[in-house]
């Protein structure tokens, strides 16, 4: 990357100029421009395709464009910024702009390219002359920056003006009230053989439908609400906008059959609805959830337009823009619907929160009462009957949703998003989602889910989206006893983003469309809509099941496959695993994100299914499979979609208990935080603020049978307000069970383990961590374990690497090799679990290397007691000289007894016995540490004291430590690691 100021002579181009464009029927405009930056998180070398759909890590709105720090872009490197907006050219002519960049941007007039400064480079200029007529004319910039400096500046040289000048604010406007929405995470670029429905969403209507527009021109409905009159008519509900009283129904006359927009016809039948988002057809009269309340749409002289509306029920209602009523089912006598969340523009979720928000709830038809049943929510656009006719809810990425979800609402549950105030499930245990819908990648913004019934998906879900677009197709099956399942791309190439489906009484699904400012609506779409997809009789070749087995998952395809897929079928499937770990902060990145490896595959004797054997799968994961094309049906037809993305809550079979629980995903109240400052946490942040009375955390823990159990804290105590033992109280379901003592961690940056005996009953377990009057407090909490008392803990067995973590805080990445192993790569890793005394088994392998690698470079790694203390990991075959730098020494201190080495490329043993060392209250080491190495067989270290860290280590101190295994840039492997805990 070149460092440096703009050259002074600018490189100069001439672009084809757009055609003229008059002054546009804008939307309200605020002035300035809209940037908005996407963390892509690799080194780009020219400007890229962003992935469709994804949502911004930043967008913000800008004076100009006019930008060189961290602070405006929003990131430092390796991001993508577009600056969006619109120009007011004052007075027809030809204007020179001049774009200077550090890397390449690219700027773009009514979509027509007017400088091209593509590429790596230091902060150049380059300029190109338009001609434009007088008016508006849409504006962007794209911009990439790779590492290094950054800059963005866009100038121009208007019609008789002497030079260049920053392109002022006065005649720069972009839509104005939009709702800013940002996501964390990385955001990707389209690949080079990516293509829509392999990599990339796709772009057009499923072959096995037929679409058919329904609307007549003129009838531009934003559909919120669909349902059907008992002789078959479509009743649609219409938004009418954000803060506004504009709503409408409609009885839309001719849609079912073979029809076209010129024989629909429309009535509009109420008006001066409060943002309706509902609408249900009960005994021929008309219902709609408003925002404020449930109504009944009275027809008292027989015309079917409402004379009265009736209030049915009411439920609170703070008068934020977000606070909806969605949906609209009726069945017995009841209605369902859910209330959304209030937020505050950005998408923060509003605090203080009015009372009996983010539920889902059921109104009586005759009496109007309302009875909460599930808690949690947060934007649950969506509602569906199940196959069993549970109900379904699908519900949007914000705080403490890492990515949209599908739920299944049942009473008394609860779906993660807390409020402050408690909503009136927060304190219980939190439900997982039947799916997870990866952010942009198969989902945004998921509205109604709609359960097929007929056809070869049928008994699976079609769900829409209204920024994402489209229909996704969902399979569920049970596991254990709770929905879980796969969702697959199934089409797009509609009209608008997709926020109401409804089946018709001719089999024909039926679409209705909305989009707003700000991410609420599919890009390039309308902002309108109503369609239908009529199936027909094709069958195209794609995914339709995809289920877990004990052991990886079994995939079905519509058709056969070809010979020539069959061939090497275990390299055509690509699998990833990942977690999500809901925190405060709107939406989230990836946990735990790791590559898998197909290892077996069975086809079928009709070559319709294939059952992957897949090592490493993890439960509470969410597992992407990737088939790239070409994969082809016995029929030579390519497969639609490529990838299935299933949320893999648990595994068919026994399963052993869960271990991990992130603090940071508990119920936290009495002030206590979050935060990600300090480095090397799990999870996405830790709980901070844990210095006030009664400042908590509450985990609830799953155990499959009564007892005792080791249950371990990871926490943090600095310095902070004093240097010392600290002290928390620990609660299990709802009974203080006994104060625990923190030892110091030296600074805030270290993290320990502090392990109690726990009696937990049998299945959910509330532990609670708070501190009470007689506690100091004042600890950051991290992760809790539950392990079984006294057990060998298997920290590598060739499988999982969940033990792991960079000691940065980020996910394990070392290689899984042949053998069961795991070779070093990308920085040290330790266990998420700090020890006090343990026995330690460790086998490792160095490499065979040439003999001009000599000393340190040979097989260069260590193993790390506590973080503190290593003992050497070296190719020392042959080596006469026993010396404290050689394998098997006590780094620097004391070298091995003997040299008990084994040739490179075997596999060798370190049995280790570990006395932590002893301090008194006040902080001071009264004990050195003490340890008895047996390698490959034979005593090297006979209980030797050490006297001090060995170098590259934490601080010394009273609290337990982690076991790390370094990473010197040596291909050195490591398999069979576990430990054995010491009272």
């Amino acid at each position: 990357m070149l460092l440096g100021v703009a050259l002074l002579a600018s490189l100069a181009v001439v672009a084809t100029s757009p055609a003229a464009a008059q002054a546009a029927d804008l939307p309200p405009q605020q002035p300035g421009v809209t940037l908005r930056t996407y963390d892509v998180r690799v080194p780009l070398t020219e400007i890229c395709t962003l992935k469709p759909s994804q949502t911004p890590n930043i967008d913000k709105l800008m004076p100009d464009i006019d930008w060189s720090t961290a602070d405006e872009f929003g990131l430092e490197n390796n991001f993508v910024t577009h600056a969006l907006g619109y120009i007011h050219i004052p007075t027809a002519g030809s204007y020179t702009f001049r774009l200077t960049s550090d890397d390449g941007s690219r700027l773009y007039i009514d979509d027509a390219v007017v400088v091209d400064h593509d590429g790596l480079h230091g902060a150049t200029s380059k300029d190109g002359s338009v001609t434009l007529t007088e008016g508006h004319h849409a504006l962007r910039v794209e911009y990439f920056e790779a590492g290094g400096g950054q800059q963005l500046t866009l100038s121009w040289q208007p019609p008789g003006a002497a030079g260049f000048a920053v392109v002022p604010t006065s005649v720069l406007s972009t839509d104005a009230e939009a709702v800013r929405v940002v996501s964390p995470g990385r955001k990707e670029c389209e690949g080079v053989a990516d293509t829509p429905g392999d990599g990339l969403p796709l772009d057009s209507v499923h072959p096995d439908y037929t679409v058919t527009d329904l609307r007549p021109d003129g009838f531009q409905p934003q559909v919120s609400g669909m349902d059907w009159t008992p002789d078959g008519r479509l009743v649609i509900a219409t938004w009418g906008g954000s803060n506004q009283v504009l709503g409408e129904v409609y009885i839309v006359e001719n849609v079912t059959g073979a029809t076209g927009p010129d024989q629909v016809t429309y009535k509009r039948v109420a008006s001066g609805l409060r943002e309706p988002m509902g609408v249900a057809v009960v005994d021929g009269t008309i219902y709609v959830s408003q925002k404020h309340e449930l109504t009944e749409l009275r027809d008292t002289d027989g015309d079917e337009v409402a004379d009265e509306h009736r209030t049915v029920a009411t439920w609170p209602y703070g008068g934020n823009f977000h606070e909806f009523a969605f949906g609209l089912l009726y069945k017995g006598g009841n209605f369902y619907l859910n209330l959304s969340v209030a937020i505050d523009y950005g998408g923060a979720t509003t605090d203080p929160q009015p009372v009996g928000r983010g539920t889902s709830v059921v109104v009586n038809r005759r009496t109007g009462k309302i009875s909460y049943v599930a808690g949690g929510l947060r934007t649950p656009n969506g509602i569906g009957w199940g196959p069993e006719q549970e109900l379904f809810v699908t519900d949007n990425q914000g705080g403490y949703l890492p990515a949209s979800k599908l739920v299944r609402i049942e009473q008394d549950r609860f779906f993660h998003h807390y409020t402050n105030p408690d909503g009136p499930y927060d304190a219980n245990p939190v439900t997982r989602p039947v799916l997870w819908l990866p952010q942009n990648e198969i989902g945004n913004s998921p509205s109604t889910p709609v359960l097929l019934k007929k056809g070869p998906y049928r008994g699976q879900f079609l769900i829409g989206d209204v920024t994402y677009g489209g229909l996704q197709r969902a399979y569920l099956e049970k596991v254990h006893g709770e929905y879980q399942g796969a969702v697959f791309r199934h089409t797009q190439g509609l009209e608008a983003g997709v926020n109401r489906v409804s089946l018709g009484p001719d089999g024909a699904i039926y679409v209705g469309g909305l989009g707003a400012d700000g991410n609420w609506g599919q890009a390039g779409k309308l902002r309108y809509g109503l369609q239908k997809l009529t199936p027909n009789d094709n069958r195209t070749f794609d995914m339709k099941s995809m289920s877990a087995t004990p052991n990886g998952f079994k995939i079905e395809y519509t058709r056969p496959l070809s010979t020539a897929t069959i061939q090497d079928i275990a390299r055509r499937y690509q699998v990833k695993q990942w977690r999500y770990v809901p925190s405060p902060t709107y939406g989230g990145p990836k946990v735990d994100e790791e590559t898998l490896t197909v290892t077996g595959v069975k086809v079928s004797n009709d070559r319709r299914t294939v059952t992957l054997t897949i090592d490493g799968l993890q439960p509470n994961r969410v597992v992407h499979l990737r088939s790239p094309r070409s994969f082809t049906a016995s029929n030579g037809e390519e497969l639609w979609s490529t990838e299935a993305w299933y949320t893999l809550n648990a595994i068919p079979g026994a399963q052993p208990d869960q271990i991990f629980y992130e603090a940071e995903e508990g119920n936290r109240e009495g002030g206590a935080g979050f935060d990600t400052e300090h480095a090397g946490h799990s999870g996405v942040g830790f709980v901070d603020n844990f210095g006030g009375l009664n400042a908590s955390t509450t985990v609830h823990v799953d155990v499959k049978r009564a007892g005792e159990y080791e249950v371990g804290l990871r926490y943090s105590n600095g310095p902070n307000p004093f240097q010392g033992d600290k002290t928390i109280s620990i609660y299990v379901n709802g009974r203080k069970v006994k104060q625990t003592v923190l030892p110091t961690t030296v600074t805030w940056k270290e993290w320990a383990t502090k392990t109690e005996q726990l009696t937990l009953r049998r299945g959910v377990n509330a532990i609670q961590y708070r501190v009470d009057a007689t506690d100091t407090g004042h600890v950051n909490l991290d992760l809790i374990t539950v392990r079984k008392p006294g057990e060998r803990i298997t920290l590598f067995d060739g499988n999982s690497l969940s033990e792991w973590q960079h000691t940065d805080g980020r996910s394990a990445t070392w290689r899984r090799v042949d053998g069961a192993a795991m070779e070093v790569y990308g920085g040290d890793l330790r266990t998420k679990q700090a020890f006090g005394d343990f026995r330690l088994h460790v086998e490792f392998k160095v490499p065979l290397l040439p003999p001009d690698v000599t000393g340190q470079n040979r097989g260069n790694s260590g193993v790390y007691l506590q973080e503190r203390y290593e003992i050497q990991v070296l190719d020392s075959y042959g080596d006469p000289t026993l010396d404290n730098n050689e394998a098997g020494a006590i780094y620097l201190q004391k070298a091995p007894d003997v040299n008990a080495a084994t040739p490179p490329e075997t596999w060798q043993t370190y049995d280790i016995e570990y006395r932590a060392a002893r301090y008194d209250s006040a902080g001071n080491k009264t004990e050195n540490a003490r340890v008895t190495v047996v390698w490959n067989g034979v005593l090297v270290h006979d209980d030797v004291a050490i006297t001090g860290p060995t170098g590259g280590n934490i601080p010394e101190g009273p609290a337990t430590g982690s076991i790390r295994l370094q990473d010197h840039q040596n291909t050195v492997q490591y398999r069979n690691i576990w430990i054995e805990p010491l009272t």
